[in-house]
């Protein structure tokens, strides 16, 4: 390999000459203001003949030549290298030829780099090897040479993984298998390519995603900075986005260049530039791809705008001895890629609008009224962009939100915002929209994971909370989750003061109670910013049971006599002679309920102490809060659930659950079965019974969670959440009915269509575990009940030597198995011996 050469060696006349491969056209004009003779060397299939005449236009020589007969490619190069006596063979286009072009200039000694870079840059296989061997970013992989070769390699990597084309660009057929349906997905996706091999299938990395932008010259390598990415949803990774410079700490920065620098150093990159991809995983830094290029997607406009370089010019300037100065970035750039559903286009608002802000910077739009928009599944498909930049990268992104909001096309009769949005509904995650959880949920949060955006979710948790839980690096559990923010949200209107910091840092798609004690702040939050909810006043209601007594006494819901207490003297006046209950008014997971057969003075007195006493550490911030009480008639019969999604006070799927609970003071859940086993009376008494609620609580949009007993005069409401339910209901509706609960739960409050089954498929059942109190010795026969029938899932939560206490509350129980069956009888019968093959045995 020769180093590159000064631009003196190079004169074989009045000017040095070089011989590009697919250069764009503002190349071949940055390389001739830079003194080169630039003959091109495009294959016409490639671009538009429009285009190609700009660039016959602006090259000193212009040959055509078939780039896929790569013989036929290799023999024009030599030909026209010779003739034309080029100095320099160099190829910053598409990667498919860029080994072919690079072995030619090795063989006339025109090149700038050696071909074993190239090659390591530009095959995604042969750059995995090197890494391996060098032990730099680590990452498990497999080849598969052909399609058929593909499952086997995503079993022995296993799921979730992520399964690349090795010679297609562009994100082409990069999909993320994440269960083994996905397989015909993955199959109609590559059908569309015509693509049979070869395959990389790699570790699906979860995290925000990166790129290090470099220019080399005679191996040394200068960062000139790191590009925020912004993906599509998956199971595809279309690029919709960049913001330069990135918005990221500086030891993570750091750790970042210094890869790409590293890498770029062992595969021996000598000159030009690189774009090296990396994500910010758990272990750090891993390297996704990097190619021997600028990066695409108007990147280099960006680090223009936001640092006054340019790096087109830079490159030729480079080859022509002159190192690049890389300057500081003094603003912040970002550009959006237009991705409109499918469908025809009938008309298009606010173009001109967009066109006259000040701050835009480009703007294309590759529709017109009568246009067709097909499926967006690589970037060649993206229907355009806008580019914006600002002062901050505050101040950039609310332009950009600005921009988007302001285009809107109209498809099928539906108008559509640039910025993802319906009309009338908040931007739904797609783009850069963010979903913001109040409060911490860490099974909702692994059950969209690898489904939403990677880091689209924000999460809002009391300070205390994230000390107590260790939430400091949960970020880092999650390709969904961006960060988590500290904010008071628990008996507090904290939360409502970061709106406007959310807002203004990408568009908020939807806010969702990630917890009990979120649900009043989650509302109060979704109705600042506009966005679908389910009101403050409702829930506020669903959140205080006394509340809730009132407003359902109200609205006709038929519930149990009440009463507020204070003490036990009000639970003793209350009760009289009859069974009560005696609960906290607004805790939760039956933290201090008591059932109550009888009371009298001492019963009252204890009842009280307990109920006013029960605590729960980790669930609550350390400072004062106000807790209310209430004793309630005891009610007799079964006991049931239903779970409801609501639209705008429009019941849209429900389900009713049936419960069991253990005998004696303290009502906690040993387990349910859905869909419960009714008649059809009895059905249509619940669904009314749920009407009535959302009418008296005056409930918009969301999902309600309402325990009701039923009596010899029908359903009773016992308590009524405006969250998702625990004790794994949400898995259960999901087993039975063939749904995604918790994203459609998104969808709904993001002002999305949702469209749920009305009937299971399906019977699930859950039962949680028990064990005698006292000291665990031994936890015998999981495997097991793991092979019974129907049985899907069974989790220990208790281990050798951890201590078990008496059911006081559902912080108590030692696990669950989880069956399903084609009945209620086989799905109850299923997941009874699973509990039975289990012994946790105590003393």
């Amino acid at each position: 390999m020769t180093a590159p050469l000064p631009l003196s060696s190079w004169h074989t006349g009045d000017r040095p000459r070089l011989l590009m491969v697919m250069p764009y056209r503002q190349f071949v004009r940055k390389a001739r203001a830079e003194g080169f003779w630039v003959g091109a060397i495009w294959d016409p299939r490639l671009e538009t003949p429009g285009y190609l005449d700009d660039v016959r236009a602006a090259a000193d020589l212009f040959v055509t030549v078939d780039f896929r007969d790569r013989e036929l490619l290799r023999r024009t190069l030599r030909d026209v290298a010779t003739e034309h006596r080029a100095s320099v063979i160099l190829h910053l286009g598409r990667e498919e030829t860029m080994v072919t072009a690079h072995e030619v200039a090795e063989e006339l000694r025109a090149e700038v780099n050696p071909v074993t870079a190239i090659r390591c840059l530009s095959d995604k296989h042969a750059m995995r090897e090197l890494l391996a061997r060098r032990e730099l970013s680590p990452v498990a992989y497999e080849s598969a040479p052909t399609r058929h070769e593909v499952p086997a390699a995503v079993d022995r990597i296993g799921l979730p993984a992520v399964v690349k084309p090795v010679a297609l660009a562009g994100s082409r057929g990069v999909f993320l298998w994440r269960e083994p349906r996905d397989r015909a997905a993955w199959t109609t996706l590559v059908d569309t390519y015509g693509y049979d091999g070869p395959f990389l299938v790699e570790e699906y990395l979860r995290g925000p995603e990166y790129s290090v932008e470099t220019l080399s010259q005679d191996g040394v390598h200068r960062v000139v900075g790191v590009t925020e990415k912004v993906l599509g949803p998956p199971p595809l990774f279309v690029e919709v986005g960049h913001v330069h410079p990135a918005p990221l700490p500086a030891d993570r920065r750091r750790a970042v260049e210094e890869l790409a620098v590293r890498f770029l150093t062992v595969c021996g990159y000598r000159f030009g530039p690189a774009h090296t991809e990396v994500i910010w995983t758990e272990r750090g830094p891993r390297i996704v791809e990097s190619q021997a290029r600028l990066g695409g997607d108007r990147i280099p406009r960006l680090v223009e705008l936001a640092a006054g370089l340019d790096m087109e010019r830079a490159v030729f300037a480079g080859l022509a001895g002159a190192p690049a100065e890389v300057p500081e970035p003094t603003a912040t750039a970002a550009v959006r890629f237009f991705t409109f559903p499918p469908g025809r286009v009938d008309a298009i608002r606010g173009l001109e609008r967009l066109q006259r802000l000040p701050y835009v910077d480009e703007l294309t739009l590759r529709l017109r009224p009568g246009d067709t928009v097909g499926e967006v599944r690589d970037s060649k498909a993206r229907q355009g962009h806008v580019i914006v930049s600002g002062s901050t990268p505050g101040q950039t992104r609310a332009r950009l939100a600005e921009a988007l909001a302001t285009l809107e096309v109209v498809i099928d009769g539906t108008p559509v915002r640039a910025d993802g949005r319906a009309e009338g509904a908040p931007a739904a995650p797609g783009t850069d929209a963010q979903v913001v959880f109040v409060g911490y949920n860490a099974a909702y949060l692994r059950a969209i994971d690898g489904s939403v955006p990677d880091g689209c979710v924000v999460v809002l948790e009391e300070p205390d909370i994230i000390r107590k839980r260790g939430l400091r690096d949960a970020a880092s559990r999650f390709g969904c989750l961006d960060r988590i923010v500290p904010a008071h949200y628990q008996q507090s209107a904290g939360a409502l003061d970061l709106a406007a910091d959310l807002a203004a840092e990408r568009p908020v798609a939807a806010v969702v109670p990630g917890l009990e004690y979120a649900v009043p702040a989650a509302a109060a939050l979704a109705e600042k910013l506009g966005l679908p909810g389910a009101t403050e006043p409702a829930a506020q209601a669903l959140r205080d049971k006394v509340r809730l007594r009132e407003v359902c006494d109200a609205g006709g819901v038929r519930g149990p006599r009440w009463r507020e207490v204070h003490g036990p003297e009000d639970i003793l006046a209350f009760a009289g002679e009859s069974p009560v209950v005696v609960k906290p008014a607004n805790r939760q997971a039956s933290v201090g309920v008591q059932l109550l057969d009888s009371v009298d003075a001492d019963g009252a007195a204890r009842a009280w102490e307990r109920t006013s006493r029960a605590a729960e550490y980790e669930q609550v911030p350390d400072r004062r809060m106000t807790w209310r009480f209430l004793a309630e008639e005891r009610l007799r019969g079964p006991e049931y659930s239903v779970e409801a999604l609501v639209r705008q006070g429009e019941i849209i799927f429900h389900n009713v659950t049936a419960k069991t609970v253990i005998p004696g003071p303290y009502p906690v859940e040993l387990g349910h079965l859905l869909p419960a086993p009714l008649d059809r009376d009895t059905r249509d008494a619940f669904e009314a019974a749920m009407r009535a609620l959302v009418a008296a609580t005056g409930y918009d949009t969301g999902i309600l969670h309402a325990e009701w007993i039923l009596t010899a005069s029908g359903p009773a409401l016992v308590e009524c959440a405006g969250r998702c339910p625990g004790d794994y209901l949400i898995d259960l509706n999901d087993l039975a009915y063939g749904t995604r609960i918790r994203l459609a739960l998104i969808d709904l409050l993001a002002g999305r269509p949702v469209a749920l089954p009305r009937t299971a498929r399906l019977t699930s059942a859950i039962r949680f575990l028990a064990a005698e109190p006292g000291t665990v010795t031994a936890v015998d026969g999981t495997d097991a009940a793991r092979a019974l029938p129907g049985v899907e899932t069974v989790e220990i939560d208790v281990e050798a030597g951890q201590e078990v206490r008496p059911w006081a509350s559902s912080w108590d129980r030692a696990g669950h198995v989880i069956a399903t069956g084609p009945d209620a009888y086989s799905a109850r019968r299923r997941v009874l011996d699973a509990d039975a093959a289990i012994h946790i045995t105590t003393e």
